[in-house]
């Protein structure tokens, strides 16, 4: 117990453990960062920084459009580039001092990738901790972290994936979920201004993710008398609100200029040819339950986020109509997506930026496991918390092996699966 009070008093060690474990593991996988969309994403930095010429890019791993000219048009928004930034130039500046080659893909730019990912996944885990401290428990708070971590997908991006999109909007929510709760506890111009930049800059990233919005207007609503103080806190600052409206336009701009200079138009749809092909017939069991990316079959754990967001549907802690709300339409939206399953991914990895969101509810349903006095039903129920990351780590491991990583070939295939996670639990665990 004195062990316990130790860590419970000195989080930064428990954090600090935390962020050189998730680098340690971020270098010693050293995967290729530079390639499929990832690139896409980094491609901006070597163009602005290196060569200063965006008209002769070239690129064999990741997809891209060409523009009247025949010249390459990155395909994706530059928002993510916006976090390599610091630590592109920390490797620009190494690679310059010590005359490493200043490709923007030399071993200096690699490593600093790896460090990129898992420090920014570090910063969301921190702030998300801050968030759910004012609200619960150590111990939950804790649980609540590791679940997310360990028995999410967030792992598979954050030590093998670490240039993909979406760790990096996991790092914004969490940031843009302790803003929203400070701004409704201390209303102030500076804080909803901070709010609408980053808001924007996760829209930016990925334009879906503006459906996060419903979470922030109900946040802590659980009732009507509540949507009705809402509706008139937002009346009586409507000012400040249509100020919002250009900041949150503000992680934009260099897009659009680089779209009128490679394209001739300021807004342009870069997905072309990829389109909501399923509105009308949404594949929401698939996205859900499929083997093929299914949120649940990947990430068990998150199951009991349903059980707290209803168990405790009346708590405000519980944002019941926010995160109903939230989650019905953006599992509605990827369910309508040509490729609902969201190409070679681990998991259905669009739900990794509402990570945080989910954190509440499943806070809520550890909340009652901790403090149930039946102990046949409490520690039976912590060692399953605790099977299913295992059970994500060993599955992220097997899928890591695996050569197919896109489409029907994913699908376990029942008459060898059984003997494949064997032999990887096997190995894991070795």
């Amino acid at each position: 117990m004195a062990f316990f009070r130790f860590l419970k008093n000195h989080d930064f060690i428990l954090l600090l453990i935390l962020y050189i474990t998730i680098v340690a593991l971020a270098i010693s996988e050293n995967h290729e960062p530079f390639c499929g969309d990832g690139e896409g994403y980094y491609m901006y930095l070597p163009a602005a920084f290196i060569s200063h010429d965006f008209h002769h890019l070239t690129s064999e791993t990741t997809e891209h459009r060409t523009n009247e000219k025949g010249e390459v048009v990155i395909k994706y928004s530059c928002g993510t580039a916006y976090f390599f930034l610091p630590f592109f130039l920390a490797a620009h500046s190494i690679a310059t001092v010590f005359h490493l080659p200043v490709t923007g893909y030399s071993p200096p730019y690699r490593l600093v990738i790896f460090i990129c990912g898992a420090s920014w996944v570090f910063l969301g885990l921190f702030l998300l901790k801050k968030l759910l401290a004012r609200y619960f428990s150590w111990a939950v708070t804790w649980m609540v972290l590791l679940s997310v971590f360990l028995g999410t997908n967030l792992y598979f991006y954050t030590v093998y994936a670490m240039t993909m999109s979406h760790i990096y909007g996991f790092a914004l929510t969490c940031g843009i979920l302790l803003l929203t709760d400070t701004f409704f506890k201390q209303p102030g111009r500076f804080y909803l201004l901070l709010l609408a930049f980053l808001f924007g800059w996760l829209t930016f990233m990925r334009p879906t993710n503006f459906s996060m919005i419903l979470f922030i207007l109900l946040y802590r609503v659980s009732s009507v008398t509540d949507f009705k103080e809402r509706i008139i806190f937002f009346r009586n600052r409507l000012p400040d609100l249509l100020l919002a409206v250009p900041i949150f336009l503000l992680p934009m701009l260099p897009q659009v200029f680089y779209w009128k200079e490679m394209l001739g138009k300021f807004v342009v749809y870069s997905y072309s040819g990829e389109r909501f092909l399923y509105w009308k017939n949404p594949k929401i069991a698939e996205v859900l339950f499929d083997t093929q990316n299914g949120l649940f079959i990947y990430a068990p754990v998150l199951l009991f986020f349903i059980y707290g967001l209803f168990a405790a549907r009346k708590d405000q802690r519980a944002s019941f109509a926010g995160i109903s709300l939230l989650f019905i339409i953006i599992t509605w939206t990827f369910a309508s997506w040509h490729a609902w399953w969201f190409g070679g991914a681990y998991g259905h990895r669009c739900y990794i930026e509402y990570l945080p969101v989910l954190a509440f509810p499943l806070a809520l349903a550890f909340e009652k496991i901790f403090n149930s006095r039946k102990k046949p039903v409490k520690y039976p129920f912590i060692v399953l918390i605790l099977l299913c990351m295992y059970y994500n780590l060993a599955m992220t491991y097997q899928f890591s092996t695996q050569l197919n990583w896109d489409g029907p070939k994913w699908r376990w295939n029942w008459s060898t699966w059984g003997i494949k996670v064997n032999h990887t639990f096997s190995k894991f665990k070795d």
